[in-house]
Parts: C-alpha cells; sequence; structure tokens
C-alpha cells in the first residue's frame, strides 16, 4: 500500500518532493493506490513533479495535470489517469498496462518505450506523440484523437480503435492482428506492411490509405470505403468485404481467395489476369454507388457465377464517359493508343448507354496488357483533343454568331423598307380617295420624290422586286395637284 510519508511529502507541494526526491535518489516512491487527484494536492497539480520510478499503481490521477512530469520507469499499471494533462510528460520506459488515460490531453507527450499494454486511451487528444515500437496490446483508443501519429512497428493486438481519428497516421509495419478499427478514419494513412490479419475493419473509411503489401487474410472490411485505394499485390483472402465500397480500386495480382463479396461496390474497378477470384462468396454486387445498379437485377448469383462473370471480364477496359462523348477527340484518342500499344490487341467490343446517359465504351486488350496503363492514357489523350476541338468549335461559332448578326441587321432593314412602303401606299390611297371624291379640291399630300432608303419612288408605279434595294421613278414627275 501507499508509503504515507511519500504521499505526505507530494501533498505538500511539487518543490518540496522534487528536492527530496534529489536528496534521496535510491529511494523508489511507493504511492500505490494514493489518491493524487488535483482536489486532494495543494498546489492542485503535478506538474514538473519527478515521479520516474514512482510505484502508482492503482493510483487516482484523476483530473490531474501531470503536464513536462518526469514519469520514466514508473509503475502505473490499472492506476487512473482519466482527464488528465499529460502534455509534454516523460513515460520512457513507463509501465501503464491497463491505466485508463480516457479523455485525457496527450499533446507532445514523450511514450518512447512505455507500455501500454490494454490501458484505456479512449476519447483521448493525443497529437505529436511516437507509439513506434510500443506495446499497445489491447489498449482502447476507442474515438480517440490520434491523427498524424506515428505508429511505426508499434504492437497493437486486439487493440480498441474503433471510431478513432487516424487519418494520415503511420502504422506501417504494424501488428494489428485483431485489432478493432471498426468506423476508424484511416483516409490516407500508412499501413503499408502492417499486419492486419483477422482485423475487424468494418465501416472504416479507407479512402487514399496506403496499404502495399500489407496482409488482411480474413480481415473484415464489410461496408469499408476503399474507394481509389491501390489493392495491387494483397492477400484478401477469406477476408470480410460484404458492402465494402471498392469503386475504382486498383486489384491487380490481388488474392480474393475464398472472400466475400456480397453487396460490394464495384464501380470502375480495376482487375487483371493475375487477380485471384477463386471460391467468391457473393450473392450481388452494384456496379455504381449508393447501392444502384443491382446484378443480377434480381435474385441471386449461383454458386460460382460471380467469378465467371469477371473473369470473363478481365481482358477488357471500361472507358466511361459521364458528361457525353465527343467522338471525334474519342477517334483521335483511341487510335493514339492503338498505335502506341499494337501488341496489346485493342479493339472495341461494345458501347452501352445507360439509363443516366453515362456511356461505357468496353475495349477488349490482350491478357498481358496493363489495363490502368491504357485507361489512363486514352483519358489523357482524349482531354487533349477534347480541348483542341473545344477551341476549334468556338472559333467556328464566333464565325457563326457574325453571320447571325449580320443576317439580323438585314432583316431589319427589310422590315424598315416594307415598313416606309407601306407607309407610303397608304398614303397615295388617301390621295387617290380624296382625288376621286372631289377632283378639284387640292391635295394635301405632296410625294413627289419621297425618300425610302435612299431611293426615290414614284408615288403611282411602284416595283415590287425592287423592295430592299434602291427604288427609282420610272416615269416623267406627275403634277398631284
Amino acid at each position: 500500500m501507499v508509503n504515507g510519508e511519500h504521499y505526505t511529502r507530494l501533498k505538500t507541494s511539487v518543490k518540496v518532493w522534487n528536492d527530496w526526491r534529489i536528496s534521496n535518489p535510491s529511494i523508489i516512491p511507493n504511492l500505490k493506490g494514493a489518491n493524487l487527484k488535483s482536489a486532494e494536492l495543494s498546489e492542485a497539480d503535478l506538474k514538473r513533479a519527478d515521479l520516474s520510478f514512482a510505484i502508482l499503481s492503482e493510483a487516482n490521477l484523476n483530473a490531474a495535470d501531470l503536464s513536462f512530469a518526469n514519469l520514466s520507469f514508473a509503475i502505473l499499471t490499472n492506476a487512473n489517469l482519466s482527464e488528465t494533462n499529460l502534455s509534454d510528460a516523460i513515460f520512457r520506459e513507463a509501465n501503464l498496462n491497463g491505466a485508463n488515460l480516457s479523455v485525457s490531453y496527450l499533446s507532445e507527450t514523450n511514450l518512447n518505450g512505455a507500455n501500454l499494454s490494454k490501458a484505456d486511451l479512449s476519447e483521448a487528444y493525443i497529437s505529436r506523440v511516437k507509439f513506434s515500437g510500443l506495446d499497445l496490446s489491447g489498449a482502447n483508443f476507442r474515438k480517440a484523437y490520434l491523427a498524424e501519429l506515428n505508429f511505426r512497428e508499434a504492437k497493437l493486438h486486439k487493440a480498441n480503435l474503433s471510431k478513432a481519428y487516424l487519418n494520415f497516421a503511420d502504422f506501417s509495419k504494424a501488428d494489428l492482428t485483431q485489432a478493432n478499427l471498426s468506423e476508424a478514419d484511416l483516409s490516407e494513412a500508412n499501413l503499408s506492411k502492417a499486419d492486419l490479419g483477422e482485423a475487424n475493419l468494418s465501416k472504416a473509411d479507407l479512402r487514399e490509405a496506403k496499404l502495399s503489401r500489407a496482409y488482411l487474410s480474413e480481415a473484415n472490411l464489410s461496408e469499408a470505403n476503399l474507394s481509389e485505394v491501390k489493392l495491387s499485390g494483397l492477400d484478401f483472402s477469406k477476408t470480410d468485404l460484404r458492402g465494402a465500397n471498392l469503386s475504382k480500386v486498383q486489384a491487380l495480382e490481388t488474392d480474393f481467395t475464398s472472400a466475400n463479396f456480397t453487396g460490394t461496390c464495384l464501380e470502375d474497378w480495376n482487375i487483371n489476369s493475375a487477380t485471384k477470384l477463386d471460391n467468391i462468396d457473393c450473392q450481388y454486387i452494384y456496379l455504381k454507388n449508393a447501392q444502384q445498379e443491382r446484378r443480377p437485377n434480381s435474385g441471386d448469383f449461383a454458386p460460382g457465377e460471380f467469378t465467371n462473370l469477371y473473369q470473363k471480364v478481365l481482358n477488357t477496359v471500361d472507358l466511361i464517359f459521364r458528361n457525353g462523348v465527343d467522338w471525334e477527340a474519342f477517334a483521335y484518342s483511341f487510335g493514339k493508343i492503338q498505335v502506341e500499344n499494337e501488341s496489346s490487341e485493342l479493339a472495341i467490343q461494345s458501347i452501352e448507354v445507360k439509363s443516366d446517359g453515362v456511356v461505357v465504351v468496353r475495349v477488349n486488350v490482350s491478357p498481358i496488357t496493363d489495363k490502368s496503363k491504357i485507361n489512363n492514357d486514352f483519358v489523357q489523350n482524349y482531354e487533349v483533343a477534347y480541348k483542341i476541338l473545344e477551341e476549334k468549335y468556338k472559333a467556328e461559332l464566333s464565325g457563326k454568331n457574325a453571320e447571325i448578326a449580320h443576317y439580323g441587321q438585314e432583316v431589319q432593314r427589310q422590315k424598315e423598307y416594307i415598313n416606309n412602303l407601306f407607309t407610303l401606299l397608304n398614303h397615295q390611297q388617301t390621295v387617290q380617295k380624296t382625288m376621286a371624291e372631289n377632283p378639284r379640291k387640292v391635295s394635301n399630300y405632296d410625294l413627289r420624290y419621297s425618300q425610302l432608303s435612299g431611293g426615290v419612288v414614284d408615288a403611282e408605279i411602284i416595283n415590287a422586286q425592287k423592295i430592299g434595294g434602291d427604288i427609282y421613278n420610272t416615269e416623267n414627275e406627275k403634277n398631284l395637284s
């Protein structure tokens, strides 16, 4: 149990404690089971306290301030460090087995060589801390903030990392066997060469994560988001992929033997003849995100049907167009990659227009073809050709617009000619009627040399074929008086 003298000295003040430690370097402080939470301390904190080598197992340090404290080689097994401020603290070679660090603050804490196996760090805020090489087996990191941390070569066997923020974290070569990573944010995390055998990654976000040479045999990736992740050369044998998002993944030479694909999304995924799909357990899949385009449309695949279906399309590349196709740009791009990849035996197999307007051009390729390269080269060439043609279309359209504008001006002039002509004709009819009714009365309308678009028009003789051009008198001037 706790040593009363040691406990009293620590409660007096950190300065008194540290001075005593300097004067008595050989004494190992025994604070086992001591109540050291902030409310019990005279200075209300343990900031900068020298607790190296101290026995603090089962001690209550709830809400204490241990910032900058030295806990090197201390024994903190089953200690309560919940809500504790451990920023800049030193835990070198400390034993935190089973300790409770939930909701604690561990910014820049030195955990070099510490044993955190079975420690509870759930909901803790941990930044700029190195966990590389540490024993974290069975540790509880549930909902903890662990973004950008270094777990390289750490032992996390059976660790609970569910719902933890692990984006950009480095787990390269880490032991994550049987770890719980369900619903964790692992976007852009480095899991290369990590052992994830039998790990639970259901509903985890693995977008853009690095998984090169990771071991995932018998892992649970159901409903995980693996969109745009490179899975080339990985071992997914016996992996549970039910409902996983595998859209746009690169799965060249990947081993999916005996994996469960039921309900997975395989939109634009890329596999090749070396991708192993033996003994796949699959009832149905989706060809588009948000559970759209189910295959088969109704019912389930018969045993082995999924594998047979995808073995048929292993030697094809699907070119996807979501905003229509410029066939002139397509012809240029396709012709170019045919010439550049003569040995690939490229040939169009089919063109399909889907219900949402998406166009899929399926291209046959030889078994040795690098399909990813073919797709990337085509897209690059197509975009270049499309931009060039777009400028050409704009230039042509500009010319057409000029023609249309000129035509519009001509039409407007024609309208003006016709309106003036009708005005003139109305005047003539009025004059003629007046003269017929009263031949001796002098008309008030003098139409001699009336101007219409710069021409001179006779009030009596109109040549209809001249409308819109210059119209001239064809007879001698007549006196209408």
